[in-house]
């Protein structure tokens, strides 16, 4: 499904309305609409960041495994490195706001939303591919080396991590607890770790 918003062309595929109807089948734990909506503040700060630097993307894709906003902008004009850091930034706000409010009137619910925001927020800014983390990493390395060098050390990293997931999904499961959101993790970071810019 396609529509037009602003100039923006959104897609919504339909792979990305089965996986969330089937996630909100399943859940037992009751956090799959905190967690969405964590993640909607998140690419919320980099929309933000778009316009406030007059740079409106192209196309928002909603896809099964990630949010991807279409860009047609220079990343030094526009100053990249500060749109990538403005989702994060904004889940840490929300983490703030929560836990503010946690703290006055003692609410679980604010707890538990405010704590979805700092793990959305922390784990964006790792240093690995396909996070708001790596795209930091890779401006950053592009500062002391040629920008192909600064993908290639990010993609490494993002393997190690892959190859660390792994493991803990691997000792979990021996363990007698498995997470399947590890096996996940550790999948999505090995094919980031393989995908050349």
């Amino acid at each position: 499904m396609k529509i037009k918003l602003f100039g923006t062309e959104i897609y919504i595929s339909f792979l990305f309305c089965a996986v969330l109807c089937f996630m909100l089948v399943i859940d037992r734990t009751g956090l799959i609409i905190p967690t969405l909506f964590a993640v909607f503040i998140h690419e919320s700060g980099h929309l933000l960041a778009m316009w406030a630097a007059d740079c409106q993307p192209k196309a928002i894709r909603l896809i099964p495994t990630s949010v991807q906003i279409v860009r047609s902008f220079s990343a030094k004009k526009y100053g990249e490195a500060a749109i990538a850091f403005c989702g994060p930034a904004a889940n840490l706000v929300m983490f703030s706001v929560l836990f503010s409010n946690y703290s006055i009137f003692s609410s679980e619910q604010s707890f538990k939303f405010s704590i979805l925001n700092l793990v959305m927020a922390v784990f964006n800014l790792l240093p690995v591919s396909g996070l708001d983390g790596g795209t930091l990493l890779t401006i950053l390395l592009s500062r002391f080396t040629d920008i192909y060098k600064a993908e290639s050390i990010v993609r490494i990293i993002t393997g190690i991590f892959s190859f660390c997931s792994l493991l803990l999904g691997v000792y979990l499961a021996v363990s007698g607890t498995v997470n399947i959101s590890v096996f996940i993790v550790a999948v999505y970071l090995g094919v980031c770790s393989l995908i050349k810019k």
